[in-house]
Protein backbone atom coordinates (compact mmCIF):
# COMPACT_ATOMS: atom_id res chain seq x y z
CA UNK A 1 0.00 0.00 0.00
CA UNK A 2 0.99 3.62 -0.47
CA UNK A 3 0.13 6.32 2.06
CA UNK A 4 -1.94 3.67 3.79
CA UNK A 5 -4.48 3.34 0.98
CA UNK A 6 -3.30 2.99 -2.63
CA UNK A 7 -2.74 -0.50 -3.93
CA UNK A 8 0.47 -1.17 -5.87
CA UNK A 9 0.30 -3.68 -8.75
CA UNK A 10 2.84 -6.48 -8.75
CA UNK A 11 4.87 -8.12 -6.01
CA UNK A 12 5.58 -5.72 -3.11
CA UNK A 13 9.26 -4.88 -2.68
CA UNK A 14 9.25 -1.97 -0.25
CA UNK A 15 6.63 0.66 0.52
CA UNK A 16 5.38 2.26 -2.73
CA UNK A 17 7.29 -0.12 -5.02
CA UNK A 18 5.81 -3.13 -6.82
CA UNK A 19 7.73 -5.52 -9.04
CA UNK A 20 6.22 -7.19 -12.09
CA UNK A 21 8.64 -10.08 -12.62
CA UNK A 22 9.46 -11.77 -15.90
CA UNK A 23 12.45 -12.14 -18.17
CA UNK A 24 12.74 -8.43 -17.41
CA UNK A 25 11.42 -6.77 -14.29
CA UNK A 26 9.01 -3.90 -14.65
CA UNK A 27 8.45 -1.73 -11.60
CA UNK A 28 5.57 0.41 -10.37
CA UNK A 29 6.58 3.33 -8.17
CA UNK A 30 4.09 5.61 -6.42
CA UNK A 31 5.09 8.99 -5.08
CA UNK A 32 2.39 11.36 -3.91
CA UNK A 33 -0.26 11.55 -6.62
CA UNK A 34 2.05 10.27 -9.38
CA UNK A 35 2.56 6.68 -10.53
CA UNK A 36 5.60 5.70 -12.57
CA UNK A 37 6.17 2.55 -14.59
CA UNK A 38 9.84 1.65 -15.10
CA UNK A 39 10.36 -0.50 -18.22
CA UNK A 40 7.67 -2.40 -20.09
CA UNK A 41 9.11 -5.87 -20.76
CA UNK A 42 9.23 -7.95 -23.94
CA UNK A 43 5.54 -8.45 -24.64
CA UNK A 44 4.29 -6.19 -27.41
CA UNK A 45 0.94 -6.06 -25.62
CA UNK A 46 2.57 -5.69 -22.19
CA UNK A 47 0.60 -8.68 -20.95
CA UNK A 48 2.33 -9.12 -17.56
CA UNK A 49 1.81 -5.45 -16.78
CA UNK A 50 -1.83 -5.41 -17.85
CA UNK A 51 -2.42 -8.58 -15.81
CA UNK A 52 -0.77 -7.11 -12.71
CA UNK A 53 -2.91 -3.98 -12.86
CA UNK A 54 -6.04 -6.05 -13.41
CA UNK A 55 -5.23 -8.34 -10.46
CA UNK A 56 -4.65 -5.32 -8.22
CA UNK A 57 -7.90 -3.73 -9.46
CA UNK A 58 -5.91 -0.64 -10.43
CA UNK A 59 -6.69 1.15 -13.72
CA UNK A 60 -3.79 1.24 -16.15
CA UNK A 61 -4.59 4.90 -16.67
CA UNK A 62 -3.15 5.61 -13.21
CA UNK A 63 0.35 5.41 -14.74
CA UNK A 64 1.40 9.00 -15.30
CA UNK A 65 4.80 8.34 -16.90
CA UNK A 66 6.54 5.37 -18.52
CA UNK A 67 10.28 5.48 -17.87
CA UNK A 68 12.58 3.38 -20.04
CA UNK A 69 16.03 2.56 -18.74
CA UNK A 70 17.22 1.84 -22.30
CA UNK A 71 16.09 0.93 -25.81
CA UNK A 72 16.54 -2.86 -25.83
CA UNK A 73 13.41 -4.69 -26.91
CA UNK A 74 13.08 -6.65 -23.68
CA UNK A 75 12.72 -3.34 -21.83
CA UNK A 76 10.60 -1.31 -24.27
CA UNK A 77 8.63 -3.98 -26.12
CA UNK A 78 5.31 -2.99 -24.59
CA UNK A 79 5.80 0.78 -24.66
CA UNK A 80 3.75 1.45 -27.80
CA UNK A 81 0.81 -0.62 -26.52
CA UNK A 82 0.84 1.04 -23.11
CA UNK A 83 0.91 4.47 -24.72
CA UNK A 84 -2.13 3.49 -26.77
CA UNK A 85 -4.00 2.08 -23.77
CA UNK A 86 -3.06 4.42 -20.98
CA UNK A 87 -1.70 7.44 -22.85
CA UNK A 88 1.11 7.94 -20.33
CA UNK A 89 4.03 9.80 -21.92
CA UNK A 90 7.25 7.86 -22.51
CA UNK A 91 10.62 9.10 -21.29
CA UNK A 92 14.11 7.82 -22.05
CA UNK A 93 17.62 9.20 -22.46
CA UNK A 94 18.15 11.38 -25.51
CA UNK A 95 20.82 9.01 -26.90
CA UNK A 96 18.33 6.13 -27.02
CA UNK A 97 15.39 8.14 -28.39
CA UNK A 98 16.14 7.30 -32.08
CA UNK A 99 16.05 3.57 -31.29
CA UNK A 100 12.83 3.72 -29.26
CA UNK A 101 11.13 5.79 -31.95
CA UNK A 102 12.32 3.45 -34.72
CA UNK A 103 14.38 6.03 -36.60
CA UNK A 104 17.50 3.92 -36.03
CA UNK A 105 17.39 0.12 -36.09
CA UNK A 106 18.77 -1.43 -32.93
CA UNK A 107 21.58 -3.97 -33.30
CA UNK A 108 19.95 -7.41 -33.30
CA UNK A 109 20.99 -10.84 -34.51
CA UNK A 110 19.36 -12.20 -37.67
CA UNK A 111 17.51 -14.81 -35.60
CA UNK A 112 16.02 -12.14 -33.34
CA UNK A 113 14.99 -10.06 -36.35
CA UNK A 114 13.16 -13.07 -37.78
CA UNK A 115 11.15 -13.81 -34.65
CA UNK A 116 10.81 -10.48 -32.84
CA UNK A 117 9.06 -7.42 -34.13
CA UNK A 118 9.99 -4.03 -32.79
CA UNK A 119 7.06 -1.68 -32.15
CA UNK A 120 8.43 1.88 -32.10
CA UNK A 121 6.94 4.38 -29.70
CA UNK A 122 7.10 8.18 -29.68
CA UNK A 123 9.15 9.61 -26.84
CA UNK A 124 7.60 12.62 -25.13
CA UNK A 125 10.50 13.40 -22.79
CA UNK A 126 14.17 13.11 -23.83
CA UNK A 127 16.21 12.79 -20.65
CA UNK A 128 19.80 13.64 -19.84
CA UNK A 129 22.13 13.28 -16.87
CA UNK A 130 20.91 15.19 -13.83
CA UNK A 131 17.31 15.62 -14.98
CA UNK A 132 14.54 14.91 -12.52
CA UNK A 133 11.32 13.09 -13.22
CA UNK A 134 9.29 13.93 -10.16
CA UNK A 135 11.33 12.58 -7.23
CA UNK A 136 13.60 10.48 -9.46
CA UNK A 137 17.06 11.64 -10.49
CA UNK A 138 18.29 10.56 -13.93
CA UNK A 139 21.74 8.94 -13.74
CA UNK A 140 23.32 8.37 -17.16
CA UNK A 141 25.09 4.98 -17.10
CA UNK A 142 26.12 4.38 -20.73
CA UNK A 143 27.68 1.18 -21.97
CA UNK A 144 24.95 -1.40 -22.26
CA UNK A 145 23.37 1.10 -24.66
CA UNK A 146 24.44 4.68 -25.37
CA UNK A 147 21.47 6.02 -23.42
CA UNK A 148 21.24 3.53 -20.55
CA UNK A 149 20.05 5.30 -17.41
CA UNK A 150 19.27 4.46 -13.83
CA UNK A 151 16.55 6.24 -11.86
CA UNK A 152 17.55 7.21 -8.33
CA UNK A 153 15.34 8.37 -5.47
CA UNK A 154 17.80 10.04 -3.08
CA UNK A 155 15.42 10.54 -0.16
CA UNK A 156 14.49 6.86 -0.05
CA UNK A 157 17.82 5.58 -1.44
CA UNK A 158 16.09 3.56 -4.17
CA UNK A 159 17.83 2.78 -7.43
CA UNK A 160 16.09 1.41 -10.52
CA UNK A 161 19.23 0.19 -12.28
CA UNK A 162 17.93 -1.27 -15.54
CA UNK A 163 20.78 -3.28 -17.05
CA UNK A 164 23.56 -1.02 -15.78
CA UNK A 165 23.89 -3.64 -13.06
CA UNK A 166 21.79 -6.78 -12.59
CA UNK A 167 21.39 -9.48 -9.95
CA UNK A 168 22.21 -13.14 -10.39
CA UNK A 169 22.35 -15.83 -7.69
CA UNK A 170 22.80 -13.38 -4.84
CA UNK A 171 25.55 -11.33 -6.50
CA UNK A 172 25.61 -8.32 -8.79
CA UNK A 173 26.92 -8.58 -12.32
CA UNK A 174 26.77 -7.05 -15.78
CA UNK A 175 24.84 -8.46 -18.74
CA UNK A 176 26.91 -10.58 -21.11
CA UNK A 177 29.55 -8.48 -22.91
CA UNK A 178 28.09 -9.35 -26.31
CA UNK A 179 25.04 -7.26 -25.45
CA UNK A 180 27.06 -4.15 -24.58
CA UNK A 181 27.31 -1.30 -27.03
CA UNK A 182 30.51 -0.25 -25.25
CA UNK A 183 31.81 -2.59 -22.55
CA UNK A 184 34.41 -0.14 -21.27
CA UNK A 185 31.71 2.45 -20.69
CA UNK A 186 29.49 -0.13 -18.98
CA UNK A 187 32.31 -0.91 -16.56
CA UNK A 188 33.04 2.77 -15.94
CA UNK A 189 29.38 3.34 -15.14
CA UNK A 190 29.67 1.01 -12.15
CA UNK A 191 31.76 3.62 -10.35
CA UNK A 192 29.00 6.16 -10.97
CA UNK A 193 26.50 3.86 -9.30
CA UNK A 194 28.88 3.15 -6.42
CA UNK A 195 28.99 6.87 -5.64
CA UNK A 196 25.26 6.82 -4.87
CA UNK A 197 23.89 6.02 -1.44
CA UNK A 198 21.68 3.04 -2.28
CA UNK A 199 19.78 0.85 0.16
CA UNK A 200 17.34 -0.78 -2.28
CA UNK A 201 18.57 -1.86 -5.72
CA UNK A 202 15.84 -2.65 -8.26
CA UNK A 203 17.55 -4.32 -11.24
CA UNK A 204 16.17 -5.07 -14.68
CA UNK A 205 17.09 -8.74 -14.31
CA UNK A 206 17.19 -10.81 -11.14
CA UNK A 207 15.63 -10.01 -7.80
CA UNK A 208 15.70 -6.75 -5.86
CA UNK A 209 18.51 -6.29 -3.35
CA UNK A 210 17.58 -4.76 -0.01
CA UNK A 211 20.76 -5.41 2.00
CA UNK A 212 24.44 -4.75 1.46
CA UNK A 213 24.17 -3.00 -1.91
CA UNK A 214 27.46 -1.11 -1.50
CA UNK A 215 29.47 -4.20 -0.62
CA UNK A 216 27.93 -6.13 -3.52
CA UNK A 217 28.89 -3.33 -5.91
CA UNK A 218 32.41 -3.33 -4.49
CA UNK A 219 32.59 -7.07 -5.07
CA UNK A 220 31.48 -6.65 -8.68
CA UNK A 221 33.95 -3.85 -9.36
CA UNK A 222 36.70 -6.07 -7.95
CA UNK A 223 35.65 -8.99 -10.19
CA UNK A 224 35.20 -6.99 -13.38
CA UNK A 225 38.74 -7.25 -14.80
CA UNK A 226 38.88 -11.04 -14.60
CA UNK A 227 35.25 -11.66 -15.47
CA UNK A 228 34.56 -9.23 -18.30
CA UNK A 229 37.82 -7.96 -19.78
CA UNK A 230 40.05 -10.01 -22.12
CA UNK A 231 43.51 -10.83 -20.77
CA UNK A 232 46.15 -8.32 -21.69
CA UNK A 233 48.86 -9.38 -24.08
CA UNK A 234 52.44 -8.43 -23.38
Amino acid sequence: MVSGSRAIPGVPVVDSVGRIPGFVNSYIYDEGDETYLVDTGFSQKARPIVRAFRNAKVPLARVGKVLLTHHHLDHMGGAAYLLEQGRAPIACHIDDVPFVEGRVKPPMSLLMRLFLRVHPAPVAVALKEGDRVGPLLVVHTPGHTPGEVAFYQPARKLLFSGDAVIERNGRLTLPAPKYAANLDQAIQSLARLRDLDVEVLLPGHGVPVTKGVASLLDDLIHRVPARFLPPRTV
